[in-house]
């Protein structure tokens, strides 16, 4: 078989993951040890089940593609724990806006 290769880089959230390493499983190949690793971490720290829909509604709320991955895979759950993964936005969002993130994450994402 042919080795993986990387040819771009893109953050992605854990449920991306999770569907890419399944599609790999179901077509035969085997993982290595470090998608082994990332299978297992992925699989024990996944709060998302529905990432993609969670994914689309915080970047039409205008937030920047690396903050919103970073918001559904930590999927905070109060103001505070949201105000640090804004750091990529340049400026801490209003009171509204951080409060419209946290209701699509409580609304699209599961918590453990």
């Amino acid at each position: 078989m042919t080795p993986l290769k990387i040819t771009d880089y893109k953050n992605v959230p854990y449920g991306k993951i999770l569907d890419v390493i399944k599609e790999l499983l179901l077509s035969g190949r085997e993982l290595d040890q470090i998608a082994l690793r990332v299978n297992e971490y992925v699989n024990k720290f996944n709060k998302c089940s529905n990432y993609e829909s969670a994914l689309k509604k915080l970047l039409e709320l205008g937030l920047k593609d690396v903050t919103a991955v970073l918001i559904v895979n930590i999927v905070p759950s109060t103001i505070d724990e949201l105000k640090p993964l804004m750091n990529f936005e340049g400026e801490v969002p209003s009171k509204d806006k951080l409060e419209e993130i946290i209701k699509v994450i409580k609304s699209e994402c599961i918590q453990s």
